[in-house]
């Protein structure tokens, strides 16, 4: 059995994936796509946009935008701050308090650290 492996995407892009979420690798055995769960979809994405981990998703990711973007303006019209934080469970975003070290999700209700040191 192959070991799980998890993939998140470096910048915003065409590639429809919320930035700052870890997406579950489904399949990464060719050589420029890799295969993610995506809302229990597979989905084809170009293998060098990604960011690989081994070690499922434990912390809040950190996720700077820039107002500019098009997909920042729907970040800042769901109310979040130009930082904010993708959940590493359910991949819900919420602003997310400076010099906090800790955050509940909105979402599924649980609490994570934050990965400050790491922003994606």
């Amino acid at each position: 059995m192959t070991p799980k492996k998890w993939a998140r995407v470096r910048r915003a892009g065409a590639h429809g994936l919320r930035r700052g979420a870890w997406y579950s690798v489904v399949n990464d055995r060719k050589p420029t796509i890799v295969f993610l769960e995506v809302h229990k979809r597979n989905v084809a994405v170009d293998r060098s946009l990604l960011e690989f981990s081994d070690i499922a998703p434990t912390r809040w990711v950190v996720v700077t935008r820039d107002p500019e973007e098009q997909r920042g303006k729907r970040a800042s019209d769901a109310g979040l701050q130009p930082t904010y934080g993708v959940c590493p469970t359910c991949r819900t975003r919420a602003n997310l308090v400076a010099d906090v070290d800790t955050a509940i999700c909105p979402g599924c209700g649980s609490e994570y650290g934050i990965d400050w040191e790491r922003p994606s």
